[in-house]
């Protein structure tokens, strides 16, 4: 008798297909484990070379404009946000008070240059009558000594020997003591004629000076004149960008008072960086900006120079760390970084002062 077997029996799974399905998870963490740490050590190394800051800033020089003299605006010349060059009229004052004044002092210095020669003439007349004076006291001196020889011989003769005649009568030598007397108040005449024009020299020598100086004092209120005329227009002291007008036509101006600011045309990189990321950062390092209002396109910089304080340090009230309950504070240190020419080239439109940027140093 036969017995019956089953056609179908149950087969196991083959070892090698069990053991893989094991593994498998094991491989696919392990391998992400590896990505990690391959990625947190290029991370590193990067980190390592690198400093990065969002804490920085487009900068440039801004110049207040205002002006130097009081007046009414009477003419615009620019737009707002508008490109000037050096040198470029922004806005002119009514220069009609300006041009009034220059005017008075153009005949003010015409009036005193006309007495300089005035003051020569007179030096020069007062110098010949000094020559002319010393001339009369010489030939005084001539007479007197004339007289006297004369007086000399007339005494001799008037006076006679004892019992002997006299040559000359007493008339004649009364006559030559009286041109003696008259000679010698010549002489004291002309004395006192010389020191007159000496005196009168002198006069014209100070009055010469005092033209001078008038004249001088008229061409210093010319010039200052011409300077009020050209303070009457405003100009641009750089070249640039124009910031919003404060002014209109018929406006009233005060000295002094601002009336739009002039954003210069060269720009650079302020970047804020903590106190612990400038251990190995030095002046002249390679730095990598990236501008928010430009996205896809990387600057190229270099570090020039780092504040003496920090930002804390020159704000309008400083902190101090000596009085109170202390909380260290990890203070930032502003960098400036100068932007390299060719970098910027095509882009100096759209660099404005102002726009937030990311700075990378790079430390090696």
């Amino acid at each position: 008798m036969s017995t019956a077997v089953a056609d179908s029996p149950i087969l196991p799974p083959p070892v090698a297909a069990a053991k893989s399905s094991r593994l498998r998870p094991l491989l696919v963490g392990g391998a992400a484990v590896a990505a990690v740490a391959a990625a947190v050590t290029v991370w590193f190394i990067h980190a390592a070379g690198h400093e990065v800051t969002d804490n920085a800033m487009l900068d440039g020089r801004v110049h207040p404009l205002s002006t130097r003299v009081a007046g009414m605006v009477s003419e615009l010349l620019v737009e707002d946000y508008a490109t000037v060059r050096a040198g470029q009229p922004i806005a002119r004052l009514d220069p009609r008070d300006a041009e009034i004044a220059l005017q008075e002092a153009r005949s003010q210095l015409a009036v005193a240059q006309a007495g300089i020669p005035q003051a020569e003439a007179a030096l020069a007349q007062a110098q010949a009558q000094v020559g002319q004076s010393r001339a009369a006291q010489a030939q005084a001196a001539a007479q007197e000594r004339k007289a006297g020889l004369d007086f000399e011989r007339a005494r001799s003769l008037f006076q006679a020997p004892e019992n002997g005649s006299r040559v000359i009568s007493r008339s004649e030598f009364d006559s030559a003591q009286a041109s003696l007397d008259v000679t010698r108040a010549a002489v004291a005449s002309a004395m006192a004629a010389q020191e007159a024009a000496a005196a009168a020299l002198r006069a014209a020598e100070a009055g010469l000076g005092v033209a001078r100086a008038r004249r001088d004092t008229a061409e210093a209120a010319f010039r200052n004149a011409e300077l009020q005329l050209s303070y009457t227009t405003l100009t641009a002291p750089v070249a640039g960008r124009l910031g919003k007008r404060n002014l209109e036509v018929g406006q009233r101006v005060s000295p002094g008072q601002s009336l739009v600011a002039l954003v210069g045309s060269d720009v650079w990189v302020t970047a804020n960086f903590k106190e612990s990321q400038l251990a190995r950062m030095r002046v002249g390092q390679e730095v990598r900006v990236s501008v928010d209002a430009i996205p896809g396109h990387v600057f190229r910089g270099r570090v020039e120079s780092l504040s003496p304080g920090t930002g804390a340090k020159f704000a309008l009230l400083p902190p101090d760390n000596a009085t109170g309950n202390f909380t260290k504070i990890v203070q930032r240190v502003p960098v400036r970084i100068a932007l390299e020419p060719d970098s910027v080239r095509g882009y100096e439109d759209r660099l404005r002062a102002g726009l937030s940027v990311v700075a990378e140093v790079l430390l090696k």
